[in-house]
């Protein structure tokens, strides 16, 4: 039996759609929210400035600070902040770690749970979760995870839990019009990555295989054009599209062996996500290409890659993510053969590696990473 699949975030997308944000059913009643950002762009680029002027009429309690690697102190932090105010929701409006920390602080307050040892707090009554993305990358307004990063202890944890999902996401290509070349080729590959993943993965089932397919053909067209010309509103009304495409097609498969590769990179070495899970793409796909069966599954990949074959895929990959200025060679991220055994031990998750289709061992997971030092 095919697995089922589950989404219960409502949708709302495209361009302006921002402006839409009072009249969603979530702050129908709403008399206060609690508004958290990033550290400066949404205010730099005026976003804040406008969110506030489509919430008229609500009291709003603004949090700002989320860094780009949350901690479980920064969720602690924000979930205190939530337990202080009287409000009915929490808009998350940044990147998917502002959109992590909403998620996680609201989980917190809902079900007064405790997490990396925050003391219970539950607010009493309902909150409502508002996920407004302003990156095309992380999918994080539509998955029920979220990541947070142990700095002392170098470790990537995680939040999993079905009421994580957001009541509302609201997905505005407008809002991503003032990311800078690298940081749209930095979410564009995690979107990518993720599509690929959801697609190839044990876990994969016809909705989610949509949801993918999609997710792959809008990137792969779109990113190139996104990165090149940031006002290229079609390209990044692509973007944004197949980053939410990819969130919903991996909100219910989850990741594979790039993800679980891609954590010790941004644990030691502080590479960014979308460029590390994006570095081993090619080379997974090439492992992963014999499990998916010749046939109508596999030439659906294809074509969205846009490819002849198969074999054509991790080439085609390299050569989108060299377009974009994405490194493609670990020591191009500062990482030599001396981090290859350390990538290879502490990447070995099974919660991830155990979906991905091709079978990982330590020795597997070593000659990975050296063919691309």
């Amino acid at each position: 039996m095919k697995p089922a699949y589950r989404m219960p975030t409502r949708v709302l997308f495209g361009e302006g759609s921002f402006r839409s944000l009072r009249a969603l059913p979530a702050l129908a009643h709403a008399r206060s929210v609690a508004l958290l950002t990033g550290r400066r762009s949404a205010e730099e680029c005026g976003t804040t400035e406008r969110l506030r002027a489509s919430l008229g009429g609500l009291e709003i309690h603004h949090f700002s600070g989320v860094p780009s690697h949350p901690t479980p102190d920064d969720l602690r932090t924000f979930a205190a902040h939530l337990r202080g105010v009287a409000c009915e929701a929490v808009i998350a409006v940044g990147g998917g770690s502002v959109i992590d920390v909403a998620k996680g602080a609201a989980y917190c307050c809902r079900h007064g749970h405790r997490p990396f040892g925050i003391p219970a707090m539950s607010s009493g009554g309902p909150l409502s979760m508002i996920a407004v993305p302003t990156t095309a990358g992380t999918g994080a307004e539509v998955t029920p995870f979220a990541t947070f990063w142990d700095l002392s202890s170098k470790q990537k944890l995680s939040l999993d839990h079905p009421s994580m999902f957001p009541e509302d996401a609201l997905v505005d290509p407008e809002l991503t019009a003032s990311m800078p070349p690298e940081l749209t080729a930095a979410t564009g590959m995690d979107a990518l990555t993720q599509a690929c993943e959801a697609y190839w993965n044990v876990n994969a089932g016809p909705t989610s295989d949509g949801h993918a397919l999609r997710a792959v053909k809008l990137l792969a067209d779109g990113l190139v054009r996104a990165v090149r010309d940031g006002q290229d509103r079609s390209a990044r009304s692509d973007v944004a599209l197949g980053s939410l495409s990819a969130g919903l097609a991996f909100s219910n498969t989850r990741t594979t062996a790039c993800h679980s590769l891609s954590y010790p990179m941004t644990i030691h070495w502080g590479v960014p996500h979308g460029r590390a899970v994006g570095i081993t793409l090619p080379e997974v796909l090439a492992l992963n290409a014999a499990a998916m069966d010749p046939g109508p599954r596999r030439e659906a990949f294809c074509e969205a890659l846009g490819v002849a074959s198969i074999d054509d895929g991790p080439r085609r990959l390299r050569g989108l993510m060299t377009e974009c200025g994405v490194a493609t060679r670990l020591s191009k991220l500062g990482i030599d053969s001396s981090g290859i055994e350390v990538i290879a031990r502490e990447g070995l998750r099974y919660d991830r590696m155990g979906n991905n289709p091709h079978a990982f061992t330590l020795d597997a997971a070593r000659e990975l990473l050296r063919s691309i030092l």
